[in-house]
């Protein structure tokens, strides 16, 4: 895999979970046990894998494509809390917990997961070191990244925001073998990322079109130049 610019990694790892390695540096026998009780499901664009306030029942672990979670008020405003990208696990802190989902989860394009059910997820986090070991370690990473996302989606000014978000999914993109810059979202559902309304973010996206930094063509969104756009944020964080 070609190494990534050091100037694009510094900008998107405080953000990024890349769980992946909780299960991929299992030993051999539990890595057995968990590919001989899951089972491998590929499910659509738009399909819903659970409700928030449902319970758990397994936890995912995405082999390839996007997913989002996502909270829905009382009032019925979504925001998107973060997207999932390939190697991530998702479900796996409620189900630690014993508690309801506090989000839903909604896949935001074609993608492929394995299914780990409740019984075999309980039973790897009693018995196997390894993953007990490797799930606090990501526990504590994710803590580290949910504190980073609460700071600037919380208090920076949409124009920071969405330079940021673009270059988070440009880096999760990228990952999952998509070429450089390539990004495939509706502004919809980037503004619910980015916490703005759908209008602020068409006009920023707008300024950014007009100086040569992002092409837009349907849902695909193209960075001409990544590092230029972490150069401005650079320059808007300073």
């Amino acid at each position: 895999m070609t190494s990534r610019p050091l100037k694009l990694v510094r900008a998107t790892q405080p953000f990024l979970f890349q769980s992946g390695f909780v299960l991929h540096e299992l030993p051999e026998k539990d890595m057995a046990l968990l590919q001989h009780h899951s089972k491998t499901e590929s499910k659509k664009r738009g399909t819903v894998l659970f409700r928030q306030g449902g319970f758990p029942t397994g936890v995912y672990w995405l082999t390839s494509g996007k997913i989002k979670i996502c909270s829905t008020t009382k009032g019925g405003q979504r925001q998107t809390l973060y997207i999932y990208s390939d190697g991530d696990l998702i479900a796996h802190r409620q189900m630690i917990a014993g508690e309801k989902h506090p989000v839903s989860a909604v896949l935001l394009e074609d993608s492929t997961f394995r299914f780990i059910p409740a019984e075999l997820f309980r039973s790897l986090l009693s018995n196997a070191p390894m993953f007990q070991r490797n799930m606090l370690t990501a526990l504590a990473k994710e803590f580290a990244v949910w504190t980073n996302r609460l700071t600037v989606f919380q208090n920076f000014p949409v124009k920071q925001r969405l330079l940021l978000a673009l270059l988070i999914l440009n880096e999760q993109y990228s990952l999952s073998g998509m070429p450089e810059g390539q990004i495939t979202i509706t502004r919809t559902e980037l503004s619910e990322y980015v916490g703005a309304s759908l209008e602020t973010i068409v006009r920023v996206l707008n300024q950014l079109k007009s100086n040569d930094l992002v092409q837009i063509q349907g849902r695909r969104i193209t960075l001409s130049d990544p590092l230029a756009l972490a150069t401005i944020l650079e320059k808007e964080d300073a």
